[in-house]
Order: C-alpha cells, then sequence, then structure tokens
C-alpha cells in the first residue's frame, strides 16, 4: 500500500483530477450549522475522508471521536469519482486535529485547521498510494485507499514536535474507514491516505470558522 501525491506522484493521480461534475451540498459533522464553503466536484473513482489524531507504536497523535453535538446528517451527493478545489489566494493552514465518527447511514472524516484561509482539495482512489515527493510505499489499513491531498499548508508554519504532523498510520477507525494514514506535508500540500473497507460512494467538502475539510463516506 502507497500514497500518492496530486502533484509529486505519478501523473495519473493529477490529470485524473481533471474534475467531473457532481457537488455536494453544505454540511458537517464536525460542527453543527457551520457554514461551508466549497464542495468537491466529484467524477469517476474517489474517497475522502479523515479521522481523528492517535498516539500509536509508529508514532501519530491520540484519537478522538467526533463531538456529541456534531450533526449526523450527511452531505450529498455521493460518487466514487475524484475530487478538487483550489485553495484561496494566500491560504496558510496548519492541521489542529483529525477525527472519525460513524452515524446512520455514512462515516465521516473530519480535517480541521488553524491558520487563514479556505483550503484547496486533490482527492481520488489509489491502489498503490505512495508518499509524495519521495514515493516511498505508505502502509494504510484496507481494501480501497482513497489519497486526500490538502492544498494551503506551507510548510513552514508547521511544529516539528507536532504529534500531528508525524508522518505514519495514526489509530483511527470507525464504521467502515479502517486507517488513516499522514503521507507528510511537501511544499503546501497535506498528504493523508483513507483505508476503507471497499470503494464506497463519498462527498467532500469545506467549511470555515474554523477551516475543515469533510468527507462523508455512504454505507
Amino acid at each position: 500500500m502507497k500514497l500518492q501525491s496530486r502533484y509529486f506522484l505519478p501523473v495519473t493521480l493529477v490529470t485524473a483530477l481533471s474534475l467531473g461534475a457532481c457537488t455536494g451540498a453544505p454540511s458537517d459533522s464536525d460542527s453543527a450549522g457551520a457554514p461551508e464553503t466549497k464542495q468537491a466536484t466529484v467524477a469517476g473513482t474517489s474517497t475522502l475522508t479523515s479521522t481523528a489524531p492517535a498516539t500509536t507504536s509508529t508514532a501519530v497523535p491520540t484519537a478522538q471521536a467526533l463531538s456529541a453535538n456534531e450533526e449526523t446528517t450527511p452531505v450529498g451527493p455521493f460518487s466514487t469519482g475524484r475530487a478538487q478545489a483550489y485553495p484561496d489566494q494566500g491560504t496558510e493552514l496548519v492541521i489542529s486535529d483529525v477525527r472519525v465518527g460513524s452515524h446512520d447511514g455514512f462515516d465521516r472524516v473530519v480535517f480541521e485547521f488553524d491558520g487563514t484561509g479556505t483550503p484547496g482539495y486533490v482527492a481520488g482512489y489509489n491502489p498503490e498510494p505512495m508518499q509524495q515527493a519521495s514515493g516511498y510505499p505508505i502502509d494504510v489499513n484496507g481494501n480501497a485507499y482513497l489519497e486526500v491531498v490538502i492544498q494551503g499548508t506551507p510548510m513552514g508554519l508547521i511544529n516539528p514536535d507536532d504529534a500531528l504532523v508525524k508522518v505514519g498510520p495514526m489509530n483511527l477507525a470507525a464504521g467502515n474507514i479502517q486507517g488513516v494514514t499522514h503521507g507528510g506535508v511537501f511544499e503546501a500540500d497535506a498528504q493523508y491516505i483513507i483505508g476503507l473497507d471497499k470503494e464506497r460512494p463519498y462527498n467532500l467538502h469545506v467549511l470555515e470558522n474554523p477551516a475543515r475539510v469533510v468527507v462523508d463516506f455512504q454505507k
């Protein structure tokens, strides 16, 4: 299992990311009523997930469940296609939390950020994910892998001692989400691989205040 980045991995992901149609309606289980800034354009095959950071023997933060007050209504429509959205100009964000939860009819992953601006993303199913830039294979639990590259996260803002920025598997799982691996940050792109039991339709959207990239997987 390996991770492939939109910019620095096989051009297949980037090319396939040429957007298809399919935009999801705003919604987020990460914080009720939070306004949505952007939504994923989907087409082809892709899935988006994120989970709470957790400490494991491979070096990762502590897993957290989605807040009890988070909405339990999924965002749609769902698709197995690839998704892409561009970040606002001047966006400078740092990861502050990753959490995952399972709900009636869908599983959800939330990537939360501190900083300014709105993140962009490139996402798609990747049978052999590899670490961006280096091309090294990365271990991820599961049988299908959704690669998510979140844009607008400059390396210069990262605290190397923060467990959330360490490369490797996170101790996160919920419902059909079997694992999440952080592939690292290269330039201003943060890479995550989400392992699932199989390819599932998803919806990826962005919320603000705080900035979040949210992925809902259809059960």
